[in-house]
């Protein structure tokens, strides 16, 4: 069976950047900018960082069962914040390929893909509480045997005499009395639920980051295209044929004065 491929491409400050990306576990990387080969990589990290001093970084993506996601380029010295769903270029997926399949998704059901994300979330937090249940019913259904072990006789220690030290008189500090503060019964159910309720809130934000990213590389890339195409509408410049014109017209002007002149004698 043969492997599948995901490619990315943008042209980016007048560097052409590509990126291939072969495999579905163990992943390998190739990155080219203007034809020549940055570097290859292999890995399986579902974030693969491509770094190059003198090219700058690629931040690729795929998703937990190995869908690609997508690769974002960062110039050289440019943070990282791509890592946060932030900042960067993305690159455009290959058309008819799975990670533009995904990007199309994301720019037409933004609230779905929101959801989604964000029952992800749920679901992960959900599991960690079944896990640790089912942990925790399993240990206390083994029952572990009593060992004796023979531990040795250590002799008693002696007492030894401390001196009596004397009291320091620590100054008297009138604290004034602080108001009753009551906190709202929302506000501690969700501190006494924060480590639940944290992974939700995460999820969504990084889904509204991602849907921002997409609508922005899908306006950017169409602006590209409209400038593209008016370069090709745009009608040749005359200045060749306008100059080819008035060299006739010269001549034509020269051969008109040399007849005038032979008439006349000259």
């Amino acid at each position: 069976m043969s492997k599948k491929v995901q490619i990315w491409s943008r042209t980016i400050s007048g560097h052409a950047h590509h990126l291939e990306v072969t495999g579905e576990i163990i992943r390998t990387f190739v990155w080219t900018v203007d034809g020549e080969e940055v570097l290859t990589r292999k890995t399986s990290d579902d974030r693969a960082r491509l770094e190059s001093k003198e090219q700058g970084s690629l931040l690729v993506i795929h998703s937990g069962l190995g869908t690609p996601r997508r690769a974002t380029y960062f110039a050289p010295g440019e943070d990282l914040s791509g890592m946060a769903g932030i900042g960067g270029v993305d690159l455009t997926p290959e058309p008819g390929s799975r990670a533009a399949a995904y990007e199309q998704r994301v720019i037409d059901h933004p609230k779905r893909y929101a959801l989604i994300e964000t029952l992800g979330g749920a679901a992960g937090v959900v599991g960690g509480i079944v896990a640790a249940m089912v942990v925790a019913w399993i240990v206390s259904r083994i029952s572990l045997p009593d060992i004796d072990l023979p531990l040795p006789n250590l002799p008693d220690l002696p007492d030894l005499p401390l001196p009596d030290l004397p009291s320091i008189p620590w100054p008297s500090i009138p604290w004034p009395d602080l108001p009753n503060v009551q906190v709202p019964e929302w506000v501690k159910w969700v501190a006494n639920h924060l480590k639940y309720v944290w992974p939700v809130i995460l999820a969504f934000v990084i889904a509204q980051g991602e849907i921002k990213r997409r609508r922005k590389h899908a306006e950017q890339a169409a602006l590209a295209e409209t400038a593209e195409a008016g370069d090709e509408t745009r009608p040749s410049s005359p200045t060749t044929t306008d100059s080819t014109a008035t060299t006739e017209d010269s001549a034509a002007k020269g051969a008109d004065s040399a007849d005038s002149g032979q008439r006349r004698g000259l």
